[in-house]
């Protein structure tokens, strides 16, 4: 068993925050609430790919960390076959939970309309089964797509992919990192919109070995003056506007990897105490949860916000919206922590 790095679980806890954040402003902004700029948006990136390249390259370098290129993992080999079962575990249980909505949502449309299909081909459900409805519906394909947007599908292809990309950079690191390095900046020349250059196989291949690099070497980011550099990057990628073509989703992973390098470095301090520390390690283990339930949670909870204070003629400003976000974030966390524990139960019948 690898012991667990705290230093990566704080990491992980600002991934889950600004997630959360980004689309929290991101749909109040959309209907027209004012919203305050929490983590949301900069000059130059946005805060929901800072939290999507951080928690990638968090699964890629902690899956290097455990299991090598599996013929050399830590403990002992590991077949394909387990390896596989163990990311399927991990993965899928949680989603076919939150899922089983979707049924329910069927059977409404059926009940209401007589069209049970109403949203999709009902074969797209098959999507839905391997977890890619969300990550297909970024191109335009019609899904039931519930919970967890497009990031399920992007970490399943990362994680059948693992093998062969750990097999490979374990031969050859840097040529491994570079080629990844030239064809993720090559799809910088796609007309694509900006979010979606985020979800591009290149680009999740890229990050994800990226991790592999950054956790192998985590002890020389604990130099101060690495730390330092990497500070005064982020500040500058943050609120300095940088004219130019360069595509913002670049300007993210550069920050991310600044904010990665500082947060790593600036951790052990935060840990030192106590209720920090104990925080951190049950907040943690929930992040999958959370990036699953998270945008449906803000929908959702949204709607019910826009009813009561429609109820009591409350008018929204951007402090009260700011109370909500503390309140959602906290409904978020009890949520994902439902599902955790419901998904730990289910687990002990296999």
């Amino acid at each position: 068993m690898i012991k667990r790095i705290q230093e990566l679980d704080v990491l992980r806890i600002l991934a889950m925050l600004f997630v959360i954040t980004y689309h929290f402003a991101v749909e109040y902004g959309f209907v027209g609430i004012p919203v305050m700029n929490l983590f949301c948006t900069t000059p130059n990136y946005d805060f929901g790919n800072v939290a999507v390249t951080i928690f990638l390259i968090l699964s890629g370098g902690l899956l290097y960390k455990k299991y090598g290129d599996l013929s050399n993992t830590p403990s002992k080999e590991i077949s394909l076959q387990r390896f596989y079962k163990k990311r399927a575990l991990a993965i899928y249980p949680p989603f076919w939970i939150l899922s089983l909505y979707i049924p329910f949502s069927l059977l409404r449309h059926a009940l209401t309309d007589g069209n049970t299909f109403a949203l999709a081909h009902p074969l797209t459900l098959l999507l839905t089964l391997i977890g890619f409805d969300g990550y297909v519906k970024l191109y335009g394909v019609s899904t039931y797509a519930f919970c967890g947007d497009w990031f399920v599908g992007a970490i399943v292809f990362l994680y059948l992919l693992y093998p062969l990309l750990a097999k490979v950079y374990r031969k050859a690191p840097i040529v491994t990192l570079s080629v990844l390095t030239v064809l993720y900046a090559l799809q910088f020349w796609i007309p694509a919109p900006n979010f979606l250059l985020s979800a591009y196989p290149f680009t999740l291949l890229f990050k994800f070995c990226l991790g592999f690099a950054l956790v192998e070497n985590l002890e020389k980011l604990r130099s101060s003056r690495t730390a330092i550099i990497s500070a005064i990057v982020f500040i500058v990628l943050s609120f300095i506007d940088i004219p130019g073509s360069l595509n913002t989703d670049c300007f993210g992973t550069i920050a991310a990897i600044a904010l990665f390098v500082f947060g790593f470095y600036l951790a052990p301090s935060l840990l030192r105490n106590k209720a920090v520390g104990t925080s951190v390690q049950k907040i943690a283990p929930l992040s999958y949860c959370v990036f699953l339930v998270q945008h449906v949670a803000i929908l959702w909870s949204q709607a019910a916000y826009i009813q009561l204070f429609a109820k009591l003629h409350l008018r929204f400003t951007e402090w009260n919206v700011a109370a909500l976000l503390a309140v959602t974030i906290l409904l978020i966390l009890l949520i994902a922590y439902l599902l955790n524990k419901v998904t730990r139960k289910a687990l002990t019948f296999l």
